[in-house]
């Protein structure tokens, strides 16, 4: 029986994936650990040594990327889970790298565990070119669309038009050039998850900046930045440092 572990920061979604896979994945794979956020799923998968991972990308205080790079040694299969974003699905394909898409549906649950459990008997746990091939995924974020869930559908845009991105609670005010700005009903850990750190950079609790489109840093205690186009954007205490990493001595 290959030892599983599933890595998810919504209880309610840990709980369907458990149900989904003790019922239809039974005779091939046992989940036996959770974990709900960067932090704790590095310490579950040192601890417990699992041969296979169900790896939800958006995480509380990180996503998956982030936890796959700090752990750096991957000696375990991985399958993702994301919501809908075409040029994300289309990326993993490219890569061939297995992903469920959100809501999960049974038949792909059962394909992508089947042909982990067979890597897994054997081929062996592991995959050292998932890392570059993850970086690859979001670099190349930049240079393409991404899709937005947008009120009437998925509204489809280039990423490096972003200038800033406002939370305003469970949604967000996306400003772009040439002064339009589109509402997205999602978070912004949502969006973060789908930018490439290349460009964008979150330099606060609400904001996220696009790097190309930096004006002007203004140093104090309550230090702020100057955007092209003339808005200017809060850089919280605890974002500061990597924030002054990305600028001149």
């Amino acid at each position: 029986m290959i030892r599983a572990v599933h890595i998810e920061d919504e209880p309610r979604n840990i709980e369907l994936l458990k149900s989904l896979v003790s019922t239809h994945c039974a005779e091939m794979v046992t989940i036996i650990g959770n974990a709900r956020n960067v932090k704790d799923a590095i310490a579950l998968i040192k601890d417990i040594q699992p041969q296979l991972v169900y790896l939800d990308i958006e995480l509380n205080q990180g996503n998956a990327f982030e936890m796959l790079e700090e752990l750096g040694e991957i000696n375990f299969e991985v399958i993702f889970i994301t919501a809908f974003n075409d040029y994300a699905v289309k990326a993993f394909r490219i890569n061939a790298i297995d992903y469920l898409l959100k809501p999960i549906s049974i038949v792909e649950l059962k394909e992508a565990t089947a042909k982990a459990v067979y890597k897994i008997n054997h081929v062996g746990t592991g995959n050292q070119n998932l890392i570059k091939a993850l970086k690859n995924i979001k670099a190349d974020f930049g240079a393409h669309k991404i899709g937005l869930p947008v009120s009437d559908g998925i509204l489809f845009i280039n990423s490096e038009e972003i200038i800033r991105i406002n939370a305003k609670g469970s949604y967000t005010i996306i400003y772009l050039v040439n002064n339009k700005k589109i509402t997205c009903p999602k978070n912004l850990k949502f969006l973060e998850q789908m930018l490439p750190e290349t460009f964008f950079l979150r330099v606060h609790h609400s904001w996220i900046i696009n790097l190309k489109y930096l004006k002007k840093y203004y140093r104090g205690k309550n230090g702020y930045m100057e955007m092209e186009d003339g808005s200017t954007v809060a850089v919280s205490i605890r974002k500061k440092g990597k924030f002054l990493h990305y600028l001149p001595e």
